[in-house]
């Protein structure tokens, strides 16, 4: 009788490990596929985003074309407006003189005193109004070799980076000296920057921004270095776009960067294509 209970609980030992053994095995079959389906997961809805977001870019900028074109002609009226006024002010200032009113010599004298004030302190607003990330972001970066066309926002942030590419907030604005630096993922969220490892020397990068401008950089080198050294977002008197993705594919053990001199700015209705 002993011998019989103790050959009976012997299967049941090894069912148990069996099943456990399974367990084990499904459950790393599992964890394998979705780390395999992850990036692919993640890339549907963004690709649906994309085109929201791209379509939102361009509703846009014909809108701001449009503004600029009515501010434009209501400039151009004001000017008008302003070289008629002041020819009759000098007519006026002229009948004065000839006929010895000197208080209309001296009010004409005031109104051009009072004319060129504005026009300094207008002229000061200009020269230190500067860009900043607002006018500059969202825009839109192309790269016709590797076929890239994706909106930038500003920030380097997860939600921000889940939408696509991001500026680095402590990097240069486009156009200005330094190193402006946008960041995109390699393998999710759309993986706006998977293909930049095609890149080389020569090739180039635009940034078209809502505020009229076009960037056109060309790449100059490419580097790829360890995500601690964050030595290279420093730049120099250059004006210098990079690009940081993951290193290698599938991997963030390193970062690819991609280094681009900023060697043209367009105006606004420049076609790309």
């Amino acid at each position: 009788m002993k011998n019989t209970v103790s050959q009976n609980k012997k299967p049941r030992k090894k069912n148990k490990s069996l099943i456990v053994m399974i367990v084990i095995i499904c459950l790393m079959f599992a964890g394998g596929l979705g780390l395999i389906l992850y990036p692919f997961v993640t890339n549907i809805p963004s690709f649906f985003q994309k085109g929201d977001q791209i379509s939102q870019w361009e509703s846009e900028k014909q809108n701001t074309a449009e503004q600029e074109k009515q501010s434009d002609s209501e400039d151009k009226m004001i000017s008008s407006t302003t070289v008629t006024v002041s020819e009759e002010t000098t007519t006026v200032k002229n009948e004065g003189t000839d006929t010895g009113d000197t208080s209309t010599s001296e009010a004409g004298s005031g109104e051009e005193k009072e004319s060129l004030t504005a026009e300094s302190a207008a002229g000061e607003e200009n020269e230190t109004g500067s860009n900043t990330a607002e006018d500059m972001f969202p825009l839109k970066i192309t790269i016709p070799k590797i076929e890239v066309e994706w909106i930038t926002n500003e920030g380097a942030d997860i939600p921000t980076l889940k939408k696509g590419p991001g500026h680095i907030p402590e990097t240069s604005l486009p156009g200005e000296p330094g190193r402006c630096t946008i960041s995109g993922h390699r393998t999710t969220y759309g993986a706006p920057f998977n293909r930049i490892d095609e890149l080389a020397a020569g090739d180039l990068i635009y940034l078209e921004t809502l505020n009229n401008l076009a960037f056109a950089y060309k790449v100059t080198d490419i580097e790829v270095v360890a995500p601690t050294y964050v030595e290279i977002l420093n730049g120099t008197d250059k004006k210098e776009l990079l690009l940081t993705t993951c290193y290698p594919e599938y991997s963030s053990r390193e970062r690819m960067v991609i280094i681009s001199e900023l060697i043209n700015i367009y105006p606004f209705d420049f076609n790309i294509r």
